[in-house]
């Protein structure tokens, strides 16, 4: 009796000291999960990366030079870029040329034998001294009638700024467009284009600019809320050391960032607005999820790093990570030959049908698996499943959210640069410059010409001009 109350507990201490076991095992694999998270298996940047070694970067450098036969360089069949031969009426000097002995014969020659053929014409450019112009308005004070003296205005169109629309355009576009600190931009200023100038004048006047553009930035937030497809992203950012998150809505020919306190279903309802009716393209940040899974498309190419962070997991977990992998790869290379082919949604549906059913089996195998986070995992991705597919049922969709990847890359390197703003008008001149920036980036249009546009506009109390697109 004593005997068989002692095996009870020692059974019952066996089973406390397995799930014991089990317990840590899956802490050690969880802290080594967050260990070996990198760029290639996680939403890491790749700036995280830890450095290689030395071996590690010749051992890379190896393997893709065995898997890649190209040479450095432009490739054969590649159109090469050329500058443009400046027409004849905005060329300031021409030289006339002529040589002075025969290579062939050693002719020594007058200048008179007549020409053969017509000149090779090579053109050199170069920038004249910069020398800004300085406009001076001497204000009479006349009254021949009475003491009193009255003194005149500044003429319509001159605002009682120091600076001129074009000098505050090149302010903005040197601090918002290259990213350059206040004292930078000072520098550039007054050694390059010659106007002495202080840090504070240039924040002045990149306020003064900040306003300009507030209501085309207003247009560009309400343009993205009327859009039918849009990429959406979001990355950290500082006020004054605080946290808060830089929000991205990029359409086909407009962007629009925003800057909020929050990263949560309210903030992108804030962006997007109450009744979004286009489509989605983002990287499951369950922030969107208000909108119904039909509406959405999540980006695979932020999908296949977490399968691969799945990959890397221990026995059957692993596994299946692997072939969840491959057959995620092969859906980016269908849609490849669907664009390279130049191959109609149909066609692209009926490829990707296969793949399509072997994903959705994996995946109800994951929900399967033992490893509770694995199965977690692919329960929830099998909730939202049909949002991966929206790319092939409707036109004008793109796999991937690699538009908002590429279009937040300038904002968080200004973030590295110069640590973020200190004051909430600093955060609108964030949200404006790279609104305008990215805008006319996706329209072609140059920057600095809207910028000088909108900035003589306000200098004649006028409205800033729209960025929105024209209808046909």
């Amino acid at each position: 009796m004593v005997g068989s109350s002692r095996e009870v507990e020692l059974e019952a201490e066996n089973v406390g000291l397995r799930a014991e076991n089990r317990e840590l095992r899956e802490r050690i694999e969880e802290l080594e999960r967050r260990l070996g998270q990198n760029s290639s298996n996680s939403s890491m940047p790749p700036s995280t990366d830890p450095p290689m070694t030395r071996q590690q970067r010749r051992a890379l450098a190896r393997e893709r030079a065995k898997k890649s036969l190209r040479k450095p360089g432009g490739q054969p069949g590649h159109e090469g870029k050329h500058r443009q031969m400046a027409s004849r009426e905005k060329v300031d000097e021409t030289f006339e040329c002529l040589p002075d002995a025969c290579s062939g014969c050693g002719l020594v020659f007058t200048g008179g034998e007549a020409q053969a053929g017509e000149p090779v014409v090579h053109q050199k450019w170069e920038l004249p001294p910069i020398s800004p112009l300085i406009f001076e308005y001497r204000l009479h004070r006349v009254c021949p009638g009475c003491a009193k003296k009255t003194l005149a205005g500044l003429p319509a169109g001159v605002s009682a700024s120091a600076f001129g629309p074009r000098l505050e355009a090149h302010i903005a576009m040197l601090a918002g467009v290259y990213r350059l600190s206040r004292r930078q931009v000072a520098q550039v200023v007054e050694e390059i284009l010659g106007c002495p100038i202080s840090t504070g004048a240039v924040d002045t006047a990149i306020m003064r600019m900040s306003r300009v553009l507030a209501d085309p930035w207003q247009a560009l937030a309400e343009a993205i809320r009327q859009a039918d497809v849009v990429h959406a992203d979001e990355t950290s950012w500082r006020l004054a050391g605080a946290q808060q998150w830089l929000w991205l809505g990029a359409a086909a020919l407009v962007a629009c960032y925003r800057i909020d306190p929050h990263r949560s279903q309210a903030a992108a309802k804030k962006l997007l607005g109450e009744d979004f009716g286009g489509i989605l393209i983002s990287d499951r940040y369950a922030g969107y999820h208000f909108l119904d899974v039909l509406q959405q498309q999540l980006c695979w190419c932020h999908l296949i790093r977490q399968l691969v962070e799945i990959s890397e997991r221990q026995g059957a977990p692993g596994k299946l990570g692997a072939k969840l992998v491959k057959a995620a790869r092969e859906v980016i290379a269908v849609h490849h030959r669907y664009l390279q082919e130049q191959r109609t949604l149909p066609w692209l549906a009926r490829e990707l049908s296969p793949l399509r059913d072997r994903i959705q089996a994996l995946l109800q195998e994951g929900e399967r698996c033992r490893h509770q986070k694995t199965a977690n995992f692919c329960a929830g991705l099998l909730e939202e499943y049909e949002a991966l597919w929206t790319f092939c049922e409707v036109p004008g969709i793109s796999p991937t959210n690699n538009t908002a990847e590429r279009a937040l890359r300038h904002a968080v390197i200004m973030r590295k640069i110069q640590g973020g703003t200190q004051s909430e008008n600093g955060n609108h001149w964030i949200e404006r410059i790279l609104s305008i920036n990215e805008t006319c980036r996706l329209q072609g249009r140059a920057v600095l010409d809207y910028l000088t546009t909108a900035a003589t506009a306000a200098h004649h109390g006028q409205p800033a001009p729209s960025l929105l697109p024209r209808a046909p």
